[in-house]
């Protein structure tokens, strides 16, 4: 296996033996530098073969990964940095911009990439890294807040890594097609580490766009697992590709994470491609996987983010902590190798998010008598209107069926100091204009009248962060700005 391509990137072919030389520079160069066992050091770049090789490079190094979000400003990599403590920060020099404004403030290690590759020094030692042994910490996106750092161990991520194989039978057969960044957590899970393990090839794109090279990636390479979030498959399920393209693809499976996934976009797409489209729900504290729909014939179970993954425990409590019964909305709680170890410098968000080796994940959910899990919604985004409790995702499902609707996101706003009413935002298809009585009266027809919003607010694209998740907290804040401009 070690002659065998690994990663194909740019017209050049990357062996399993290329990628682990590489990671031996990266690791050299690294002690060389002084880096001791525990030191954190990040990796600021776009995706390529080298950010695979500096990843495993920081390992061999024993010293621990801190990916970086390459579409964060400055102050944002700053607060990181600092946080964390790095003590070098690779980079690419495709990020030279925000490079140039941190090596301003003169408080970091900073060094390019292509002089860490270049290095000539002895091969690094073992260094005795232990399955418990911190290996990666990920910042959480900050969609609430200043973004955390999750601690990952070594066992985290293999455990979950390798559960998630086991579910979707990978074999060295299977090819992957990786175009999300790969300072996801998702990303690297499930598309690295899953191919090194199972020995599959990747082929690895710079970014999505343009999406024609995704799909020529498709054909050429044979692809047969394809990895993305709601947007690719919006995308591809409204696409029209010739009959004969579909025909040239090998695809026996497709899978959505990241963010919801409408049931109208799996069964448009599952019509168009007759490829099974497969929902998973994970967040970065548990490495990030924690339930698939299987794909199994019969199994996949749309509107619903499937069963738990082998070795974990799920269910669903109340706000005093009592479990719920089959079906009964509460908070999904989860435990297993995968949960990570708590949050960097912060024991009181730890003990809060992690009590009695349970994960409090934030997240609203039923498990129905089948052990199936529907993802209601945020906790934190549940709106309260005249003592009831509404789930916005719940709502968005069905207005997402209307054929004017492209996106849409309710987010709930105080009209008083004690009363709240929902507000949808809106992105239409493009040449539709629907109403406001147009989608007042269609949800009406299939919600509860007290859900249905009291206002709705057309945008020609709703904000979403790097890994495609809406941003409520800028709607609510452009809403509140609006609202502040009206007053004024």
């Amino acid at each position: 296996m070690p002659c065998k391509t690994f990663i194909k990137f740019e017209g050049k072919k990357f062996t399993f033996r290329d990628i682990d030389r590489m990671a031996d520079i990266f690791a050299s160069f690294l002690l060389a530098k002084g880096v001791k066992r525990g030191d954190r050091v990040a990796i600021f770049c776009h995706t390529c073969p080298q950010y695979v090789a500096a990843y495993f490079g920081i390992i061999r190094a024993g010293a621990v990964v801190l990916p970086l979000n390459t579409l964060l400003a400055h102050e944002e990599i700053d607060f990181i940095l600092s946080d964390a403590g790095a003590a070098i920060c690779f980079y690419g020099a495709d990020c030279g911009a925000v490079v140039g404004k941190l090596e301003v403030l003169g408080k970091y290690s900073l060094v390019a990439m292509g002089d860490a590759e270049r290095f000539d020094g002895p091969a690094p030692p073992d260094p005795g890294n232990k399955p418990d042994d911190i290996s990666t910490i990920l910042y959480t996106s900050g969609t609430t807040g200043r973004p955390k750092g999750a601690l990952l161990t070594h066992r985290n991520i293999i455990s979950n890594a390798l559960a998630c194989a086991a579910v979707i039978h990978i074999s060295r057969k299977d090819r992957f097609v990786v175009f999300l960044p790969l300072f996801h957590s998702f990303t690297y899970t499930v598309c690295i580490i899953i191919p090194i393990l199972r020995g599959c090839m990747i082929s690895l794109l710079p970014s999505v766009r343009p999406f024609t090279r995704v799909i020529k990636s498709l054909i050429l390479d044979r692809i047969t697992l394809f990895v993305a979030i709601p947007t690719v498959y919006k995308i591809l399920a409204d696409k029209d590709l010739p009959w004969f393209l579909k025909v040239l693809l090998r695809l026996r499976l497709c899978i959505s994470g990241a963010a919801p996934l409408p049931v109208r976009v799996i069964h448009d797409f599952e019509e168009a491609f007759k490829v099974p489209l497969l929902e998973g729900y994970g967040l970065t504290e548990a490495s990030p996987v924690v339930s698939l729909n299987p794909p199994e014939k019969g199994a996949n179970r749309p509107g619903t983010v499937g069963l738990p993954l082998p070795g974990l425990e799920v269910r669903v409590v109340d706000d005093a902590g009592q479990s719920l019964s089959a079906g009964a909305p509460g908070e999904l709680l989860v435990r297993g190798p995968n949960v990570m170890q708590g949050y960097l410098n912060k024991p009181e968000e730890t003990a809060q998010a992690i009590r009695k080796g349970w994960l409090y994940t934030g997240d609203v959910a039923a498990i129905d008598t089948e052990g199936y899990i529907k993802i209601i919604d945020r906790k934190k985004d549940m709106i309260i209107i005249d003592g009831l409790n509404v789930y916005p995702y719940e709502v968005e499902e069905v207005l997402y069926r209307h054929p004017d609707v492209k996106d849409c996101a309710m987010i709930g706003v105080l009209i008083d100091d004690a009363k709240e009413m929902g507000v949808m935002y809106v992105a239409p298809k493009d040449g539709r204009k629907p109403g406001a009585k147009e989608l007042r009266d269609y949800l009406s027809a299939h919600v509860a009248h007290y859900k249905v919003p009291r206002r709705f607010l057309v945008l020609d694209e709703l904000p979403r962060n790097p890994t495609g998740k809406i941003m409520k907290k800028e709607l609510r804040k452009q809403y509140a700005e609006k609202e502040q401009a009206h007053r004024d």
